[in-house]
């Protein structure tokens, strides 16, 4: 990917808009992380005094669930929880309640700017996610 992949829109504190699609080999599934650079001061390797580049700091990660063109859609990560898994884990005779369906699958939010929310509910915090953060493919 030639150009630097950015959070182009927030739609909510579950989805944002990245500005590469097809055109970038981006796919339905690719695990997407927002950063943040820290600082601009490159580190340096003390043997070789290679640049080795500058510290990253994850401020969310996200799944394509739609890919267009030229942008893509991605969604905050589901996890599959239960409020019953810590007292399943210390009495295995209630495993059974594991069999009755009480398991729920829950969307973490992003942690984005409220202000820049297209219609969702705000959650302030540190490293929130903003229109033009950096957006990198997992695993480049």
């Amino acid at each position: 990917m030639s150009k630097k992949m950015k959070v182009a829109k927030i739609i909510s504190t579950k989805q944002i808009v990245v500005n590469a699609g097809s055109n970038a080999g981006l796919k339905e599934g690719d695990t997407l992380e927002i950063i943040d650079k820290f600082g601009t001061d490159p580190v340096t390797d003390p043997d070789t005094g290679e640049n080795l580049g500058t510290l990253d700091i994850p401020k969310g990660t996200v799944i394509v669930s739609r890919v267009y063109p030229r942008m893509a859609i991605a969604d905050a990560p589901i996890e599959h929880t239960s409020s019953y898994n810590s007292i399943l884990q210390r009495t295995p005779a209630l495993t059974a309640i594991n069999a009755l369906g009480l398991n729920e699958t829950v969307q973490s939010d992003l942690n984005v700017d409220p202000d820049q929310i297209t219609g969702g509910l705000p959650n302030s915090t540190d490293l929130e996610i903003h229109v033009g953060d950096e957006v990198i493919k997992r695993g480049e």
